[in-house]
């Protein structure tokens, strides 16, 4: 009963029981040369455990075992084996049955926690020197606090946007909720790693203007070079399955249309990536072609 010992165990190997034990022992002094020095009271005994179920399970555990351990010193036996085992180390069951009905009458203030439960406590006994508040409280999930503060973040910066980026916005995230999905895991761990080198000074607007300008210069090399990506891309050596005169012109058609038009969001026609420089690597084109660079 002295010192620190740790045991690791899987579910349903008797955890709970064998605390209920060590928690008989302890209340009677018990355990021979292993004993502790005294008896102890309910509260100096302190259990952790990581649930709620769990600190009601071992509480009830706790307390059936000391109820029927008293009426065992009173009777002088016990159909529990174990509990039998507890009352003929006992030397007076008299005196035993006193201190079990007074840890049992007890019961309300035993020390029985959870991990935060306890630590709540804690806080609370040494409010003075810990410089806290009296009446804190315990939020054992922060789920509704993440919500609380993603909805005024929404509100404060989402709601003055002009449309054309809240449109953006929209179209992946419909709301806080939504928001708060993509942004959770990173709550509850390390926040991701920015690839890029990130200004501060820089606003939602700045950077949507960028993100408009980067499309337009994009829309603005592919209508200067496709008079000659039709002729260059049939003349290459390329899978003719794929690049072949039943889907080159429909591709090209749909793609000019996009260039051809006033850049409001950062959609990009799908096909576009079947003209890259990495999808064109792969088809084995001609050294003319990947000079050509227009993405």
């Amino acid at each position: 009963m002295y010192g620190e010992c740790l045991i690791e165990s899987s579910a349903g190997t008797g955890k709970t029981f064998t605390i209920s034990i060590l928690y008989l022992r302890l209340l009677l002094g018990l355990g021979g040369k292993y004993a502790y020095m005294r008896p102890l009271s309910v509260e100096e005994i302190l259990v952790v455990t990581f649930t709620e179920a769990a600190t009601a399970e071992i509480r009830d555990r706790i307390h059936q075992n000391i109820h029927e351990l008293r009426l065992a010193c009173i009777r002088k036996y016990s159909y529990n084996s174990m509990l039998m085992e507890l009352l003929n180390d006992i030397l007076d069951p008299a005196d035993a049955a006193l201190l079990l009905l007074a840890a049992e009458r007890q019961m309300d203030q035993a020390a029985i926690f959870t991990i935060h439960g306890f630590c709540q406590r804690m806080l609370t006994i040494n409010a003075f020197e810990s410089g806290i508040f009296f009446n804190q409280k315990l939020i054992e999930d922060e789920k509704n606090l993440f919500q609380e503060a993603t909805t005024d973040f929404w509100r404060s910066h989402f709601y003055p946007l002009p449309f054309d980026i809240a449109k953006i916005i929209f179209e992946k995230w419909s709301g806080p909720e939504k928001l708060l999905e993509t942004l959770y895991p990173f709550l509850q761990s390390q926040g991701p790693t920015l690839n890029f080198q990130f200004n501060e000074n820089e606003t939602l607007i700045s950077l949507h203007e960028k993100n408009l300008l980067l499309i337009d210069t994009m829309k603005t090399k592919w209508l200067k070079k496709v008079p000659t990506i039709f002729t260059l891309l049939s003349e290459a050596d390329v899978d003719k399955r794929i690049y072949n005169n039943k889907y080159l012109p429909l591709w090209i058609e749909k793609i000019s249309l996009w260039a051809d038009s006033k850049t409001c969001d950062y959609k990009i026609p799908s096909e576009l990536i079947r003209f890259g420089q990495k999808k064109l690597r792969q088809k084995k084109i001609k050294t003319m072609f990947l000079t050509i660079h227009c993405f």
